[in-house]
């Protein structure tokens, strides 16, 4: 056998090694290929349905969102309402109490002097 000879069968038995390495190599990799070919039909399937569902419920929030601020306008109008009521009560009672305080104490003379006329006329009614 001569060096050409030599060489020449290990450069085959090298061919067939790196084939046989690389076959299940190839063939794990074809596999996976179809795997993800099969995964990707699947997304295809079940995106476009979920795509739907979630610009349903996009809109369905946008929808609850504006009936949300609506009512939270009316409920800031009510509460400026109320705020006004009451700031306006507060005048009335601070005006009532003004106006009261003194009818109060002219009543309070009134029935004091009352009280001391009846008094004074039962001692006069009382001695003859």
């Amino acid at each position: 056998m001569t060096l050409t000879e030599i060489l020449t069968l290990l450069g085959a038995l090298s061919l067939f090694a790196i084939a046989m390495a690389v076959i299940p190599a190839i063939l794990q990799l074809r596999r996976s290929l179809a795997e993800v070919e099969l995964l990707i039909q699947s997304l295809n399937r079940h995106v476009d349905p979920l795509c739907k569902s979630l610009t349903e419920a996009g809109k369905e929030l946008q929808i609850l969102t504006l009936t949300l601020n609506d009512k939270v306008e009316r409920t800031d109008t009510i509460l400026r309402t109320v705020q006004k009521s009451a700031d306006t009560l507060l005048a009335t009672s601070n005006t009532l109490k003004q106006i009261a305080r003194p009818l109060i104490s002219n009543m309070g003379g009134v029935s004091a002097g009352v009280r001391t006329f009846t008094h004074i006329l039962g001692k006069v009614w009382k001695n003859p």
